[in-house]
């Protein structure tokens, strides 16, 4: 199915999540965030290149997964590598919808080369999944462990651990709605290729303290 993309950006006080400017890279700012509501927008000027943060469970209530908001630029050249994260990774990305909601898109564990991951714009198992449009998608990152749900369960399967995965799990064809699981934690770098912030801020502006983002997509099958 082809897919579009309407993306408005109203400034305002009632924050889709906490937002801060970091120039090409971008710093966790406070918690990233669980669910497409939470998640944190991505603002700046330039390239997107990285992305810095954490998850723990030592103090407080635990932070076993972040999602952010992204632009994708370059469908065919994307990549997130976490080959430099200190702890066992799992990386999803997903559509969001015109409704609002998350859609499984692709996912991966495990590389050939150790327990951290790498997703590029196709599934290697047998979904035929694939990025193939520009815009705007929900990144999200946890622990080994740690895997996102529907409302009528697990939203990928992986066959072995190194593939790239569509969203062939019982809730593949449901909107992302939560985690389960206990995943372990630790400080990470996603390094992207083909990739920008979501919206530029206006001149002037060093902090953007709240926006409410309106995003549209077409879920991609």
């Amino acid at each position: 199915m082809r897919s579009s993309v309407v993306c408005t950006l109203l400034a305002g006080i009632a924050a889709l999540s906490p937002i801060a400017l970091a120039g090409p890279d971008w710093i966790e700012d406070g918690d990233a965030g669980s669910t497409l509501g939470e998640a944190q927008v991505v603002v700046g000027v330039g390239q997107l290149s990285k992305i810095i943060g954490s998850l723990g469970s030592a103090l407080g209530d635990p932070d076993y997964e972040d999602m952010y908001l992204i632009r994708v630029i370059s469908p065919t050249t994307f990549r997130f590598d976490l080959s430099d994260a200190g702890f066992d990774t799992q990386v999803w990305l997903f559509n969001v919808t015109q409704a609002n909601e998350a859609f499984g898109l692709l996912a991966n564990d495990d590389t050939v080369e150790g327990p951290q991951s790498v997703l590029t714009n196709t599934a290697t198992d047998n979904t035929g999944a694939m990025l193939t449009q520009p815009g705007i998608y929900a990144l999200a990152i946890s622990g080994a462990g740690r895997v996102p749900v529907s409302r009528t369960g697990l939203i990928y399967h992986f066959t072995n651990s190194t593939e790239i995965s569509g969203p062939d799990g019982p809730g593949g064809l449901n909107p992302h709605s939560g985690w389960v699981g206990e995943g372990v934690t630790g400080e990470y770098r996603i390094d992207l290729i083909g990739c920008d912030f979501v919206a530029v801020p206006a001149p002037g502006v060093g902090l953007i303290a709240g926006a409410a983002l309106l995003v549209g997509m077409r879920r991609r099958r």
